[in-house]
């Protein structure tokens, strides 16, 4: 079982987006969750539940969740959004080649556009990401 977590600051726009996409063409042999640096129990941002729903995938009962050690280190491939979420996991001593960047702007507060063009980069990003055998 590969393990993944997906990382924000929030968890509730970009990291919930990731962890829904990955979950709807990697089902099999994955575990796959999203976590943030400062979640709060919120839910999804209605933004991002809507992006995704435009692509058939629901995010309607994402909680976001706080990212802790344990998560980090049961992890065989941690995600994150921005170079600044990785370069916290790694003061905290995790592993950092376990840990890649995807360089996803927050869209948080933004129109519906801005979550689509977030959306629609997240995507590519993991199509790349699998394409280079990390995921």
């Amino acid at each position: 079982m590969k393990r993944v977590v997906f990382v924000c600051t929030g968890n509730t726009c970009r990291s919930p987006m990731a962890e829904g996409y990955l979950k709807s063409i990697k089902d099999k042999g994955y575990e796959i969750i999203s976590r943030g640096l400062s979640a709060d129990g919120s839910p999804a941002a209605t933004n991002s539940v809507n992006a995704m729903l435009e692509k058939g995938i629901d995010i309607t009962g994402h909680v976001s969740r706080q990212m802790t050690y344990e998560d980090a280190e049961k992890a065989d491939v941690i995600v994150c959004m921005s170079a600044s979420h990785a370069d916290i996991l790694e003061a905290l001593g995790i592993d950092k080649l376990k840990i890649f960047v995807l360089g996803i702007n927050d869209p948080y507060g933004g129109d519906m556009d801005t979550y689509r063009a977030c959306r629609d980069e997240i995507f590519g990003a993991i199509d790349e990401l699998i394409e280079d055998g990390i995921l």
